[in-house]
């Protein structure tokens, strides 16, 4: 795909995912019934699109992109409950740190002194998320928002793994495997009331319709790129749910904040003009 279209795909997709937070905490019902449910939805709505494939291959590429996109799925919800979505989302955005770790260890790519001065920024910025316990979040909803990261920075690398195949692929059974998971506690939770079931509608059509995007885009970016790109979507998903809900994070966690996108940023910059440096 053509760079400059990828990047625009990608910023479109993160502006769409930069809904997400208001969706979810419109939706009153549990963290796991949401994050099936909104899986359940995508599947269904994605599902016309796998059958006019001429071809699907199925590789470890594949089912590795798809585990990686089901445990965020379940740790971008849960940690959206239990802490403030801007928490959630920028403890997310620390992928690019682990990209960089898993490329030294996947790619045989070099960790560099920047690798490790960013990721001694993020960590600092991440700690600050935790001290603070005047913004509304919770510890153990930080905890889990790790994860967001962890698991956003495995979809990034699968995806890049699979630049001549179809990643959109990877979304699909990631939904599926998540929507499978889910299943229970839907059915324990019970029908979700009016409101919540059209927040659901629209939460499960933005997975299906970013996510492809995303994908799509992704093979013509590099792994940081497919990070870093997004960063419209930490920006705009805490305003989105400010304006909304009133939520707005403590002091200390804005420093963090600031700290981790700057650390970010200041890592895939670097990067960047090292790359059309050489």
């Amino acid at each position: 795909m053509n760079h400059k279209k990828a990047i625009a795909m990608t910023c479109l997709a993160a502006l769409l995912w930069s809904l997400a937070g208001v969706n979810i905490k419109m939706i009153e019902w549990s963290s796991y019934a949401i994050a099936g449910g909104r899986s359940l939805i995508a599947v269904i709505l994605l599902t016309p699109m796998v059958l006019r494939l001429k071809s699907c291959k199925v590789d470890c590429f594949v089912i590795g992109g798809a585990v990686c996109y089901a445990a965020f799925n379940y740790c971008f919800i849960i940690s959206t409950k239990l802490t403030t979505s801007a928490n959630a989302i920028m403890l997310q955005y620390t992928a690019p740190i682990y990209v960089a770790l898993l490329s030294w260890v996947f790619l045989r790519e070099k960790v560099t002194r920047a690798d490790v001065v960013s990721m001694v920024f993020v960590f600092a910025g991440m700690l600050l998320f935790f001290l603070d316990k005047a913004g509304g979040g919770t510890t153990a909803g930080n905890i889990v928002a790790v994860g967001n990261g962890i698991a956003f920075a495995g979809i990034s690398m699968f995806l890049r793994l699979q630049k001549d195949g179809n990643p959109a692929i990877s979304m699909y059974l990631g939904n599926m495997i998540s929507c499978v998971a889910g299943i229970p506690m839907i059915v324990s939770a019970g029908l979700p009331n009016r409101s919540s079931f059209l927040f659901l509608l629209v939460a499960g059509a933005l997975v299906a319709v970013s996510y492809t995007i995303y994908a799509r885009a992704s093979t013509g970016l590099s792994a940081m790129e497919t990070v870093l790109l997004p960063i419209i979507d930490p920006i705009m998903n805490p305003v989105w749910v400010f304006l909304q809900l009133g939520e707005r994070p403590g002091v200390i966690s804005l420093i963090g904040m600031l700290t981790v996108l700057a650390a970010v940023t200041g890592r895939v910059l670097y990067g960047i003009r090292r790359t059309n440096a050489s």
